[in-house]
């Protein structure tokens, strides 16, 4: 697996973002206030399974991350 793409941070700010039409600097609080991003890839780069899933709410959004990287913001 490509190290980008578990980098999940940019794609959570950028969906959330768009989900509410402000620009991703406009988000408060900072998605690092919420969520540790370096913890949340250590997690993504360290696993070994194939059903690793972190879920998080964050601004009234469900964010859920798979062991690929891949985000679905509701």
């Amino acid at each position: 697996m490509n190290k980008l793409a578990k980098r999940p941070i940019p794609r959570i700010i950028d969906a959330v973002a768009e989900g509410e039409d402000v620009e991703p600097l406009a988000l408060d609080p900072p998605l690092a206030e919420v969520v540790d991003p370096d913890a949340l890839e250590a997690l993504l780069e360290g696993t070994t399974t194939s059903e690793l899933e972190i879920r998080f709410t964050y601004r009234g959004h469900d964010v859920v991350v798979d062991e690929s990287g891949r985000v679905q913001v509701r």
